[in-house]
């Protein structure tokens, strides 16, 4: 039977790595792009000029200049408040990735470690959700598995200490026989079922 689920306090940095990547590249294609318009803006308005008239005094210069000087030194707070936001979201972005791949390891480490009483719970928002059903379902199936190889074994088990030569002495032809079938049919089972899989070349 799994575990209750219980979701623990959320962590913004679960993979500090791959997030800081993923926030850098964000970032980088909003400035490159933003830097690609001014320079078509630019390119395209380089033989014009502008006459600003600011603080009882007319400024000229070529327009792309002028504007861009003006528009930074008007919005610069806002330009600020938009990059802290850009990386807010960017954050918040890798989470919906770093979160399933952080709790997909957690999960195939313990899986490595014998546990397969796990199931990976992921939120509505987070991607990966088709591998977090093929990983659970595949420790379900290997669960069935092994528990009906532990039946068949158990019973073998069973049948062992009356095949121990004190014991078969007591015993008729028929009844070591059937015993000997158990055997051979627990066996066979067990067989079957590890058939079931493709194993790895050591």
């Amino acid at each position: 039977m799994n575990q209750q689920y219980h979701r623990k306090k959320r962590n913004f940095f679960l993979k500090k790595d791959l997030q800081g990547k993923i926030i850098l590249a964000v970032f980088i294609s909003v400035l490159g792009s933003s830097l690609i318009f001014l320079m078509l803006f630019g390119f395209f308005s380089a033989d014009t000029m502008t006459i600003i008239y600011s603080n009882n005094s007319l400024q000229m210069g070529q327009t792309p200049i002028i504007l861009l000087k003006k528009a930074i030194e008007a919005n610069w707070i806002l330009l600020i408040v938009v990059g802290s936001l850009l990386v807010f979201l960017a954050l918040m972005g890798s989470h919906r990735i770093a979160g399933p791949l952080f709790r997909f390891e957690q999960s195939l480490d313990r899986m490595d470690k014998g546990n397969l009483n796990d199931k990976i719970h992921l939120r509505n928002t987070d991607e990966g959700k088709d591998l977090a059903y093929k990983i659970n379902n595949f420790n379900l199936i290997l669960s069935r598995k092994i528990r009906e190889i532990s039946q068949h074994a158990s019973a073998v088990d069973d049948v062992l200490p009356h095949l121990q030569e004190g014991e078969m002495t007591k015993l008729s032809r028929q009844e070591i026989e059937a015993l000997i079938q158990t055997i051979n049919t627990n066996n066979q089972k067990i067989i079957e079922i590890t058939s079931y899989f493709i194993l790895a070349d050591e």
